[in-house]
């Protein structure tokens, strides 16, 4: 820095003061201070900054497309149940409630790379496997599974709805691979018929028989 320079160049003006019409100090001090200015002019200059280059490195991840961004890169309509409350009546004796109960569903593999007889096979040996822990015979066809693997195959299929507790005893420490229990909440109606003209349908959740609603707007929430 310039500020270092400073005791020097007085040195030289006192040695100028004493030797006066001296020209060769004059011109040394000149020297000195023109040294010391470019000196510090080099140290202030900033610093190029290094332009990046357009070519990854070696040593760069490349990101190629997998099977998620490419085969399954599709639009998935996900139900999510809305809560339910509870209904009584006006002493507070409950005419509707809900209840925790579990489901068992199929998990396929991914990549879905499996034909049709593959994932038909895939999904009855689960099945098989299913119904004799459970006790219960499983009737799914082989269009549900292949409908079902063709266009939510990410998504679990359901083959056991409303598990009792003596089947969720048996299997809950006893899944098969591949398999797996999805807990839901159903609707359960302690007075069974009373007050039904109230409360509406007490059967099976689903979609009314018919209605122009129902058979034109995919999204209507089920009742």
């Amino acid at each position: 820095m310039i500020y270092s320079q400073i005791p020097q160049i007085n040195a030289v003006f006192c040695r100028m003061r004493s030797m006066r019409g001296n020209l060769g100090s004059l011109w040394v001090a000149s020297l000195i201070l023109a040294t010391a200015v470019a000196g510090d002019a080099q140290t202030l200059a900033p610093t190029p900054t290094p332009i990046p280059s357009a070519s990854p490195s070696p040593e760069e991840e490349t990101i190629i497309p997998t099977f998620e961004t490419q085969k399954l890169a599709r639009t998935y309509i996900l139900d999510v149940p809305a809560p339910r409350g509870q209904i009584t009546d006006r002493n507070g004796v409950p005419l509707a409630q809900n209840r925790l109960s579990y489901n068992l569903a199929i998990n396929f593999p991914t990549p879905l790379d499996f034909s049709d007889a593959q994932a038909v096979n895939f999904a009855r040996e689960k099945i098989d496997k299913a119904g004799k822990l459970i006790g219960r015979t499983l009737r799914i066809s082989d269009e549900a599974i292949l409908r079902h693997y063709r266009n939510r195959g990410i998504m679990p299929f359901e083959i056991a709805q409303n598990l009792s507790q003596s089947e969720y005893e048996a299997v809950k420490d006893n899944l098969p691979a591949g398999i797996m229990m999805r807990p839901v909440y159903v609707r359960i109606y302690p007075n069974g018929k009373v007050a039904g003209q109230i409360i509406g349908y007490t059967g099976r959740t689903g979609r009314n028989p018919d209605g122009i609603v129902d058979n034109h707007e995919t999204l209507w929430p089920e009742t």
